[in-house]
């Protein structure tokens, strides 16, 4: 079984559009090691030595990763950098790469509908760069989505949600009280501490995301807003089972399809 490159790279940007990528961003091939035919794929959050190892090990041709290999610009590939390192031990392993970073959070289904239909949100919609006097056609859209409860729960109820839904039980950080009822949700996955504001300015109730800073947190708790913080890992690893599942919905059994099964969060709980 096998398919060509250059069809496979057209059926992952059905699913991840390379219109949706940001400007500052990188998607797309990453590694393009010309092969005609590609007959394995491993869908992965990001490249690691594990990940590496592991693609290398299950016979991978081909790896689609959220997280780009290549992001800041290199002046050159050198073995003792890690991501000339990486570079060098995929090229050796004959492993093309791909990435679809921002073209898949803003995709429909993609990280953020996906976190958001997994936790039992209804009415998912974009959130609006609300300003006034501009037309709403005319406003960039900040990336995330906002849902809502289809009836109201507590903060602490959503949390117990959230840990459930996303595997993650007592990781997360929360701002806000327990007792407060929660109905409208504004979320980004990775690292949204930035989108703050704008779920503030959508009247969201509560927002959830990663990597929040000190000053965020406490914009939050000064505005009002519930938040919850489920770390960048933790809300972007759903990333390598939902898209792996939309592929092999799209192409069938042309091509063997595997996720991860490798851990690739840097950080542990244990002291």
């Amino acid at each position: 079984m096998s398919m060509k490159m250059s069809e496979l790279i057209a059926e992952i940007e059905v699913i991840a559009p390379r219109e949706l990528e940001e400007e500052w961003d990188n998607c797309g091939m990453q590694i393009n090691m010309g092969n005609d035919e590609i007959s394995r794929v491993l869908v992965a959050l990001e490249i690691t030595k594990s990940i590496i190892a592991e693609a290398t090990m299950k016979g991978v041709d081909f790896i689609i990763t959220h997280h780009p290999l290549l992001f800041n610009k290199i002046d050159v590939v050198d073995n003792n950098d890690i991501i000339g390192n990486y570079v060098i031990d995929l090229i050796r392993a004959g492993i093309s790469v791909y990435t679809a970073h921002t073209t898949f959070d803003e995709a429909f289904g993609g990280n953020n509908e996906y976190l958001a239909e997994i936790i039992g949100l209804t009415r998912v919609r974009r959130i609006l760069n609300k300003k006034p006097y501009i037309k709403e056609q005319d406003l960039a859209h900040p990336v995330g989505r906002i849902g809502d409860f289809s009836e109201p729960i507590t903060m602490d109820a959503v949390c117990r949600l959230v840990e459930k839904a996303l595997k993650i039980t007592g990781e997360l950080r929360i701002v806000g009280d327990s007792n407060k009822i929660i109905r409208t949700v504004g979320l980004c996955t990775g690292a949204g501490g930035d989108m703050l504001t704008y779920a503030i300015k959508n009247g969201c109730d509560l927002f959830i995301t990663g990597d929040v800073k000190h000053h965020e947190a406490q914009l939050a708790r000064e505005s009002g807003i519930c938040l919850i913080d489920a770390g960048h890992y933790g809300t972007e690893y759903i990333f390598a089972a939902n898209f792996a599942d939309k592929l092999r919905k799209n192409i069938g059994s042309e091509i063997q399809i595997l996720e991860s099964e490798i851990v690739s969060n840097p950080f542990s709980n244990m002291i």
